[in-house]
């Protein structure tokens, strides 16, 4: 049994170095980009052995982060606390806590088949504003099981994953959600664990680093290639396939621009609950907003007399208003998302001379 499993291991180990491949696939890549590709693979695997291994037992369910500070997937929000949360469709449970001082808090049952096809199919979605929640803060969520009169969203069989959105527009200030989940049926006491089993729990957590990379490797080169310099609406549903929030709208590019150079970006600001823009690597990983000015929000942004915005982007501080900073990089992938927009305005993106815009902001 050990040399089988040895056998096993070794396989393992084998598989992951081809995980490199998707790095060393792109020959173009900067010595930055191709650092922080490498990096990046390190952290999916990261998460990914925490959502296989650790938090893999859908009877008694446990919530992770399967995008966090030092670990990040497809365009994390900075002002997000994300939970996730591995379920199981033929079961039921209580979502249970308090929504403490966020701004925005939403529940999603998905279908995640990112180690398949790289989609999170959303089977379910519902967000505070359409719950009951008590003056104190308290709330209860049910899925699946007996339907209630509130607060409840059905299980469909292929759902496999929950996923929580907390969103802050000061996340640093603000007082957190406690939010928790339990199985409302007898939960068995799991199987130990097998040789069988972790090998196919290893074997799930590569699948989950490839696919994922793979996917949103895909989706920085079509943004280098047709949203370069520029925010364009794209198509929502294509998006949505991925895990998005059906209540947000996602306005994805990419930036390149030189050292004596900055972007700026004007838009109108539509009538919504809150929005925000960041900015990321080519990886679509959030840069390190814990030290950095790389977004901005409805809380933080300073406007025009017209309710519009310009945020001008440099790759080291400049001053400016809502100036935020590529932390050097020249290049990378970049979001602005509306959430609950009775519109969605496509901003107007220009690379100028930071020259002229230093002389015009003085």
């Amino acid at each position: 049994m050990a040399d089988l499993f040895k056998q096993k291991w070794d396989a393992f180990c084998d598989n992951l170095k081809d995980v490199g491949s998707i790095i060393e696939s792109e020959s173009s890549l900067s010595e930055i980009d191709q650092a922080e590709g490498y990096r990046y693979l390190l952290r999916l695997m990261r998460l990914s052995l925490e959502m296989n291994l650790e938090h893999s037992n859908p009877t008694s369910p446990s919530f992770y982060n399967l995008s966090h500070e030092t670990a990040k997937i497809g365009a994390d929000n900075p002002d997000n606390i994300y939970l996730n949360a591995n379920i199981d469709g033929e079961q039921a449970y209580e979502i249970y806590g308090n929504i403490g001082e966020l701004d925005y808090l939403s529940f999603g049952i998905k279908e995640n088949r990112y180690s398949k096809d790289g989609t999170m199919l959303s089977l379910g979605e519902i967000d505070m504003r359409d719950m009951e929640i008590e003056n104190s803060g308290d709330f209860i969520l049910y899925l699946g099981g007996d339907e209630t009169p509130k607060n409840y969203l059905p299980m469909p069989k292929n759902a496999n994953m929950l996923i929580v959105r907390q969103t802050y527009k000061n996340r640093i200030k603000q007082t957190h959600a406690k939010i928790n989940i339990k199985n409302v049926g007898l939960a068995p006491i799991p199987d130990l664990l097998t040789t069988e089993k972790l090998n196919d729990q290893l074997n799930q957590t590569l699948a989950f680093v490839s696919g994922t990379a793979s996917t949103f490797l895909k989706w920085v080169k079509e943004f280098k290639l047709n949203h370069k310099n520029s925010l364009p609406l794209g198509d929502q549903s294509f998006f949505q396939a991925a895990g998005g929030d059906p209540k947000i709208c996602y306005l994805h590019g990419y930036y390149d621009f030189n050292n004596d150079e900055c972007m700026q970006i004007t838009t109108d600001i539509p009538e919504c609950e809150y929005w925000n823009f960041q900015l990321e690597n080519y990886w679509m990983e959030s840069l390190d907003y814990r030290h950095y000015p790389i977004h901005i929000n409805n809380a933080s942004a300073t406007l025009e007399d017209d309710n519009s915005i310009i945020i001008t982007v440099s790759h080291s501080p400049i001053n400016v208003k809502n100036n935020l900073i590529t932390e050097g990089r020249n290049n990378g992938a970049m979001l602005l998302r509306w959430i609950g927009s009775s519109s969605n305005p496509i901003p107007e993106v220009k690379i100028k001379k930071i020259e002229s815009i230093e002389i015009n902001s003085c």
